[in-house]
């Protein structure tokens, strides 16, 4: 049998140690806010929007977009990948989006990030995140992976007609388009210690997509097979959700 490396043994120890704490709001803000560097994107009174999913769901290129078409001024809640931070956003009253992606897609890419999760791993956080942020369903706006990437505007527009805000709109320009993309890369290099990592830069990737094809294959194993089924049921209820906003 070949030895599971400790690296993966690590990551997947983390993993299950810190999933009570996702799904308790008050444990997950206490440990957010402790954290120097989570707790500059935490949300508080002064932020203007969250905007928060699952991994491999559009965080990155929304947040470009949003700063592309309303400066870097207005504080975002954004990039800590918890559902409490939904439900922290309708306790403080500050307009959220979710970011929702099918799992069949969301999870094979996080997996590409996340080397040495396993399929069932990765389902079992999607499962965790969806149920957590679904009591909060009245105080956010879904945000679907295809309406992010082809019209953030339409998002925004949406945002804006819920929560009375007057966000402008991202128009899906060229120019706009390069520029959110190059903003994207640029958020990269800072989490990635100057580098622009293929496997984890949240645009599209022809190294990310040869990957996924390899790993899909492992959400066909029995177990992970039911929790996608899971999965994918709740996913239609936040399509629903979101075809309702509009």
């Amino acid at each position: 049998m070949t030895p599971v490396p400790v690296g993966q043994d690590l990551l997947r120890l983390r993993l299950h140690v810190r999933r009570p704490v996702s799904r308790l709001p008050y444990a997950w803000d206490a440990t957010m806010y402790a954290r120097a560097g989570k707790r500059s994107t935490l949300a508080g009174p002064a932020t203007a929007l969250v905007i928060e999913g699952f991994p491999r769901s559009g965080n990155t290129f929304s947040v470009a977009a949003f700063r592309i078409a309303n400066g870097r001024q207005p504080h975002l809640g954004r990039h800590l990948h918890g559902a409490p931070h939904l439900l922290r956003a309708k306790r403080l009253g500050i307009p959220a989006i979710a970011l929702v992606r099918a799992p069949e897609d969301a999870v094979p890419s996080y997996l590409i990030r996340r080397e040495g999760l396993h399929a069932e791993d990765a389902l079992v956080e999607y499962l965790d995140f969806y149920r957590t942020a679904w009591p909060a369903r009245d105080a956010f706006v879904v945000g679907l992976f295809d309406d992010v990437t082809r019209d953030f505007g339409a998002v925004l527009d949406r945002v804006n007609e819920r929560f009375g805000t007057s966000f402008a709109r991202y128009e899906a320009s060229p120019e706009n388009e390069a520029a959110a993309f190059t903003l994207v890369e640029e958020m990269n290099r800072l989490e990635c210690r100057g580098e622009v990592v293929e496997t984890q830069v949240g645009r599209p990737s022809a190294e990310r997509d040869a990957r996924k094809a390899e790993i899909a294959a492992s959400l066909q194993r029995p177990r992970a097979a039911r929790l996608l089924g899971q999965a994918q049921d709740l996913y239609r209820r936040y399509v629903v959700l979101g075809t309702g906003n509009r």
